[in-house]
C-alpha cells in the first residue's frame, strides 16, 4: 500500500468515524490541531489497528504528530508485516 493510499484512508477514517472537519484534515495537520484528547488518540489507534490490519501502540500517537506521520507509522508497520 502506497503511503499516499494510507494518508487517503486514514482522512477518509477521522473525518467519518472522528467527525473531523474533512476542510482541516491535511497530511500537516496535528492532532492537537484537530482538538484531539488522549483519549480520542487511543481510540484512533485501536481503530486504525482494524481498519489497517497493523499493530499501533496508543503511546505511538501523540498530539504532536501530523497525520501523515500516522500515515508513515501504519505504512512502516505494514511492510514489516
Amino acid at each position: 500500500m502506497s503511503n499516499n493510499d494510507t494518508l487517503n484512508r486514514l482522512t477518509t477514517l477521522l473525518v467519518s468515524h472522528f467527525g473531523a472537519s474533512e476542510q482541516r484534515v491535511s497530511g500537516t495537520v496535528t492532532f492537537e490541531e484537530l482538538d484531539f484528547d488522549s483519549l480520542a488518540l487511543v481510540e484512533l489507534a485501536m481503530v486504525a489497528q482494524k481498519e489497517f490490519g497493523v499493530e499501533v501502540d496508543e503511546q505511538e500517537i501523540t498530539p504532536d504528530q501530523s497525520v501523515q506521520d500516522v500515515a508513515e507509522l501504519i505504512d512502516a508497520r505494514t511492510v514489516a508485516a
